[in-house]
């Protein structure tokens, strides 16, 4: 019985949310417009062209606005080894072409890059096969 109530209440619930939003958004404007006008959501793995284009960072490396907007990318996760010194460290890839230590980001200008990205240790080995040492890569692509 508890089921049944639940059900017809998601039910009655799906049809009064599809039936408002079928009729329009708020003072008769169009469906979608709402949507239209929400802000955009950040992705927080990847920082993009229009965060890069700030005039307060424009003039820094990569490696400088990489910890100030996103300073989670330089956190190391993964698998430590023994064997393999920099096993779980972060590395980075510059047009995606290999895995190169996340230091050549310093020789790299904010105003030269489209967009960076951030792939968990996962992402990377799927990607860059053993050169990501079992850790996070930090993917930068120029322009």
């Amino acid at each position: 019985m508890r089921t049944l109530r639940a059900l017809i209440l998601i039910s009655a619930t799906g049809a009064c949310a599809g039936h408002a939003t079928s009729s329009g958004g708020p003072q008769g404007a169009p469906a979608g417009a709402a949507a239209a006008s929400a802000p955009e959501r950040r992705n927080p793995n990847i920082i993009t062209r229009d965060e890069l284009l700030d005039t307060a960072i424009r003039s820094q490396n990569v490696l400088e606005v990489v910890k100030s907007l996103r300073p989670h990318f330089l956190t190391m996760r993964g698998t430590s080894s023994i064997n393999d010194q920099e096993a779980g460290k972060v590395h980075a890839s510059i047009n995606g072409m290999g895995v190169v230590a996340l230091d050549e980001l310093r020789n790299i200008l904010v105003s030269s890059v489209v967009d960076i990205q951030f792939l968990n240790s996962a992402a990377a080995m799927q990607r860059f096969g053993g050169a990501a040492h079992q850790g996070p890569v930090i993917v930068v692509r120029l322009m």
